[in-house]
């Protein structure tokens, strides 16, 4: 891999092009544990592949002489994957693709060719965690954020731990000191950064939970005995999270808490999650929507001895019940109208690892029947066929319903409900944790700008006050939108729009816009129509360069992007 330390990656961030231009690409490939940085071109078509013949070389059993094809754009998805027919497929977000479909491919995000991960994104941000360098005076929030980024995506592959550590020294600290202190207390291989003075951001990295207590101390008893007083937040992947802002909360969340506080509702989840993960028996995870079941599911799957294999997951509330039989159990060439091509179904897909089926309660029975079989023999029967698979699988299985009301209403099966219900987790809605409300929206909103931004108190103190019905989807969205609407200021409570505003206190929120009128609308319709129009008008005077309109509405392109999705409108291309 590219070998960069933190003054080359500052340069990087700093000298990004202020246009729609995007910096060199290349294919960052674990093969094994094993990384390397393969320099991609500005544009067009590279082939991936055994052999000698692709722009890319893989060196790997399970991949196909050509396995997929990578686009490379300068307009709008910049990035598209095509599986070419690969005998293990290529996978995307946990799902299979269809070969011969291109695919939209995120700057950043990991994919899977056969049994390897490959990462695109910027060269100059193409990090070798086990060998960056330490002298990082200068290092940005921002970088620090873009590596714990890629160290989550390696350690999915890898399953290689790491922690992220936020240390806070006292007042009276000085700042110089301090910061050499801590360069002394960590290894050559640990990276760290200022968050803000005073504040710092550590990354442990091939560090396990023990390991990670013992540099604590080290950091705590060097920086002691020169005087300095710290507080630490400590969160280890996976036992605390598996997403740079799951992980960042909860070190912000520790941080924060008092030193002989009792465990809270997440820590007595987090501890059953991880005792289930080692059993190789059914789990049921319940909530509300919105409170991070799917998270949790992938937690148990880190954790747990198949984590080196697949995690395929499938949400049975978004499919009738002629698809998602296929999708589940695959189907055979004419078994009905469009089969063109034998097809592997989901849980082919997943052998030898973990199937997550969320909103199991949406299954329709008939498709329960055929589920129940899949469970108690191990055997799965494409849609068409007369032969069956013997598979290796572990389900999790997630809803917001309450099964034994739909048992009792005849629409779940009880014994189907047995069968997923070997170990239940529930997990609480987000107005039960309230000390976790502050650290989210920190986190989300450090994830929405590219420069850190103050929640104000009173902003704080709205949240936490606030009921959640969506929870922490909703958290996010709340936050992303008050990310814009502050426009690069503190965001304050008068930004979240959690009560019911006139048309003319957002009128004054938002300068330049003309108030509406809104009589009898929802507050989520009416902030949506000022939202919307904003970001549409934002564009349009950038003549469509997302990089340049997200800038100037004060938030990442990524957000912009999530913000254009979220309310179905196209993604413009520059003009």
């Amino acid at each position: 891999m590219v070998r960069d330390d933190y003054e080359d990656i500052d340069t990087a961030v700093a000298q990004e092009p202020q246009g729609g231009d995007s910096p060199p690409l290349c294919a960052m490939i674990s093969v094994d544990g094993v990384v390397t940085s393969v320099p991609l071109p500005d544009v067009g078509d590279v082939r991936l592949g055994r052999t000698a013949s692709c722009d890319v070389v893989v060196q790997h059993k399970s991949v196909s002489r050509h396995h997929a094809t990578l686009r490379i754009t300068r307009g709008d998805p910049p990035l598209e994957i095509t599986d070419a027919g690969s005998r293990n497929g290529t996978r995307l977000r946990g799902t299979t693709l269809a070969a011969g479909v291109a695919t939209s491919l995120a700057i950043g995000e990991a994919l899977q060719i056969g049994e390897v991960t490959v990462l695109i994104h910027h060269r100059a941000l193409a990090l070798d965690a086990s060998s960056i360098t330490l002298d990082t005076e200068t290092a940005t929030p921002d970088a620090i954020a873009r590596m714990l980024e890629i160290e989550c995506a390696r350690s999915a592959r890898s399953r290689s731990p790491f922690a992220y550590v936020r240390v806070q020294l006292d007042g009276k600290a000085d700042a110089r000191d301090a910061h050499d202190y801590l360069l002394a207390a960590l290894r050559t291989s640990d990276a760290i950064g200022i968050d803000e003075p005073g504040v710092y951001q550590v990354l442990l990295l091939d560090t396990g939970a023990a390991q990670a207590r013992i540099a604590a101390e080290r950091i705590t008893q060097l920086l002691g005995q020169h005087g300095i007083t710290a507080r630490m937040g400590i969160a280890r992947y996976p036992h605390d999270g598996v997403t740079p802002e799951q992980l960042t909360a909860h070190a912000w969340e520790q941080l924060g808490r008092a030193p002989n506080a009792p465990p809270t509702a997440m820590d007595e989840v987090r501890g059953l999650v991880a005792q289930v993960a080692t059993a190789d028996m059914s789990v049921l995870i319940t909530g509300e929507t919105g409170v991070g079941k799917e998270l949790c599911a992938e937690m148990i799957h880190r954790l747990s001895p198949r984590a080196n294999k697949p995690f395929v997951k499938l949400n049975c509330s978004v499919f009738v019940e002629s698809l998602i039989e296929s999708e589940l159990f695959g189907h055979e060439r004419g078994a009905f109208t469009g089969a063109v091509a034998s097809r592997a179904g989901l849980l082919e897909t997943g052998d030898g690892g973990t199937v997550f089926l969320d909103e199991i309660g949406e299954l329709p029975l008939p498709v329960q029947a055929k589920l129940l079989r899949v469970l108690e023999e191990r055997v799965v029967r494409r849609v068409g066929s007369s032969t069956g698979k013997t598979l290796d699988i572990r389900f999790i299985c997630a809803t917001n319903r309450s099964l034994v009301d739909e048992i009792d209403h005849g629409r779940f099966r009880r014994d189907l409900y047995y069968r997923v219900n070997g170990v239940s987790i529930a997990i609480p809605p987000l107005r039960e944790r309230t000390n976790e409300i502050g650290p989210l929206a920190k986190a989300f909103a450090a994830r929405a700008r590219a420069v850190p931004l103050v929640l104000g108190a009173d902003a704080i103190g709205a949240l936490e006050r606030h009921a959640w019905p969506g929870n922490i989807r909703e958290l996010r969205n709340t936050i992303e939108r008050a990310v814009m609407v502050a426009s690069g200021g503190a965001v304050r409570a008068s930004h979240l729009h959690l009560e019911r505003p006139s048309s003319r206190s957002i009128h004054a929120t938002l300068p330049g816009i003309p108030a509406l009128d809104h009589d009898g609308a929802s507050l989520a319709a009416t902030v949506a129509e000022v939202e919307k129009k904003r970001i549409l008008d934002t564009l349009e005077q950038c003549g469509g360069n997302q990089t340049r309109a997200a800038r100037q509405l004060g938030i990442s392109r990524n957000t912009l992007l999530s913000r254009l999705d979220a309310y179905g409108l196209p993604r413009p291309r520059k003009s």
